[in-house]
């Protein structure tokens, strides 16, 4: 039995076409399956933690398939309960798909399904989780990145414009990237800060841009701010980029769309099993493109090799 977690919102609404052309060749090979559908921001972590409790009557191994895009597997992954055997499998139908671009999987959600349903291949992933205080202590558990900063206020113009559904629908999602990449260069604010890495080592920065914690190596739709990372290795990969003006910043945002912007002055890589960062002012918080606030304190640390996924 397979459980599809479905946004039909994903790609500005093209996810639930995406379902039917899939559900079409699930009904055609007879598979077992249950569909859930997403109604709103959080649904899926809702989905996931039904599906993964003792409340649901199927209380054997699960295998649930997500059909969204990076916010989606994100919610389901903050969802399901890490005490019960449960295998994750992934139908990329988001705008951005920096997961299933570093995990290498195909774009085409029927070949992602035929690949899915003939698989017995799993790999056992590193997720991360980011804490800060919103009120009240938080956790959030991310699969691909958590950022600070500039590619955190993208994240936030991202999902609040209406430029994104307008450019998907016309088949050019990329181009809104790039846009509002540019406006938020042009707006971009810096803030002094202290990084502590594994406990002991402490780093003092000037002018801090960004910082991107990483599981997988890119974030931002297609950005590889982290060419080493490795989903399997237990450690987080985190660039640094501080001190820059913002030319240089649009130069080295460039540079990183083929992983060459660590040769630019201002920015650095470290690998580490858990950070801490203070800054001096609130900052602009996100895991996997879904927004955390603004905080002064954040904590981040890997879990290694915690999450089965179908590849």
């Amino acid at each position: 039995m397979y459980y599809f977690i479905v946004n039909p919102h994903s790609r500005s609404g093209k996810g639930l076409g995406i379902w039917k052309q899939v559900k079409r060749r699930l009904d055609r090979e007879k598979t077992l399956y249950e569909v859930h559908m997403t109604e709103r921001p959080g649904h899926a972590s809702e989905l996931a933690a039904f599906l993964t409790s003792p409340r649901h009557p199927d209380r054997g191994e699960k295998t649930i398939v997500v059909l969204g895009g990076d916010g989606t597997l994100n919610e389901v992954l903050n969802g399901i309960s890490m005490s019960v055997p449960v295998t994750l499998g992934y139908i990329p139908s988001g705008s951005g798909n920096d997961f299933s671009r570093g995990m290498r999987l195909p774009k085409n959600p029927e070949r992602a399904l035929y690949r899915l349903l003939r698989s017995n291949k799993v790999r056992v992933l590193d997720y991360g989780i980011l804490s800060y205080t919103d009120g009240r202590p938080a956790h959030r558990r991310f699969l691909v990145s958590s950022g600070i900063g500039y590619d955190a206020e993208v994240c936030h113009n991202l999902f609040s414009t209406k430029l994104k559904k307008f450019f998907n629908r016309l088949h050019m999602g990329k181009l809104v990237y790039l846009i509002i990449g540019i406006k938020r260069i042009i707006l971009c604010k810096s803030s002094d800060g202290c990084l502590t890495l594994d406990g002991v080592k402490k780093i003092n920065l000037k002018k801090i841009r960004f910082i991107s914690s990483h599981i997988q190596r890119y974030e931002g739709g297609g950005f590889r701010f982290a060419p080493k990372a490795d989903p399997t290795d237990g450690y987080l990969d985190l660039c640094v980029v501080s001190g820059v003006s913002k030319l240089r910043l649009t130069a080295l945002l460039a540079a990183s769309l083929a992983g060459g912007h660590g040769w630019f002055k201002g920015v650095r890589c470290y690998s580490c099993r858990e950070a801490s960062l203070h800054t001096e002012k609130p900052m602009t918080v996100h895991v996997d493109g879904e927004i955390c606030g603004r905080q002064t304190d954040i904590s981040l640390r890997c879990v290694e090799q915690k999450v089965r996924f179908l590849v």
